[in-house]
């Protein structure tokens, strides 16, 4: 397997290294939470021996805009296969990972995941989550990241609170 050169400043770190099954990150913008994301995409696709993962933001358009050309440059040691339509990069070990936007629920139903990064969560409506992308993750114990930035009491609120905060 390629060696992937993993830059990240203390923060992120500390995130990346956390144990926690669901992480929950609100910070400001430029803390590099889609570079922390597009890191642990890759890093559990690749560890991953038979679930793909996914980036889910609040639209397709969006994924695409903040997270493709990212994992592109970020896994390019990695990537086997990249299809620009649908956004989704084979990596060398067969896995997936899949952009998608949580404003078409039916296209995150069917699937299990190991993985799942939802950026924006504030901005989805909670039931993305708790009926349809949750329970894909639990034949293996998947995990899930929530990124985003602040934007009042919310469920992306709510679920910091209870998380602790990161």
């Amino acid at each position: 397997m390629a060696d992937l050169q993993v830059n990240l400043h203390p923060a992120q770190l500390e995130i990346f290294r956390s144990d926690a099954r669901f992480k929950v990150v609100a910070a400001g913008r430029r803390f590099g939470k889609s570079r922390l994301a597009g890191w642990l995409l890759l890093i559990s696709a690749l560890k991953s021996k038979d679930k793909d993962v996914f980036y889910v933001a609040p639209t397709f358009q969006q994924a695409k805009d903040i997270m493709w050309g990212m994992l592109k440059e970020l896994g390019k040691d990695v990537i086997a296969a990249a299809h620009e339509n649908t956004a989704v990069l084979t990596l060398i070990n067969g896995r997936k990972i899949y952009l998608k936007g949580s404003d078409r629920p039916d296209t995150l139903r069917g699937v299990g995941l190991s993985y799942l990064v939802l950026d924006e969560y504030a901005s989805m409506k909670p039931a993305v989550w708790e009926q349809i992308l949750r329970p894909t993750l639990a034949d293996v114990k998947g995990s899930a990241l929530f990124i985003g930035t602040p934007a009042g009491k919310n469920h992306f609120y709510d679920l910091y609170s209870l998380d602790g905060g990161g």
